[in-house]
């Protein structure tokens, strides 16, 4: 995934990343074989991507998965958005164009 967002949310359990772990091993060393190597080193989890500051939250997951409990990941999407849109709503454009250059400086873009 590529993105450029103002704010950007993950699920706890989601994995993010622009090939698959299946595919860099593919390319890296020549088998699917090795795709959880390839997954840990490309920190495609949401504790790492927040840790590099990649993302900005983390939504809780049902124990189990997003898929147990429909209506409450929901719910946790619809609170996350109505925070963070809210707080974006607040900022004026000049704010908000600062804050996103100095977020791709920062993680290298």
């Amino acid at each position: 995934a590529i993105s450029v967002g103002d704010n950007i949310a993950m699920l706890q359990y989601a994995t993010y990343s622009v090939a698959s772990p299946e595919a860099c091993a593919s390319i890296i060393w020549r088998t699917a074989d090795k795709a959880s190597d390839a997954a840990e080193a490309m920190k495609v989890s949401a504790n790492e991507l927040k840790k590099l500051k990649i993302i900005d939250e983390i939504i809780e997951e049902p124990l189990g998965g997003a898929h147990r409990d429909y209506d409450l990941i929901s719910s946790s999407i619809k609170d996350s958005l109505i925070k963070n849109l809210s707080a974006l709503n607040s900022m004026s454009m000049e704010q908000l164009l600062d804050r996103r250059y100095k977020r791709l400086v920062e993680i290298g873009i």
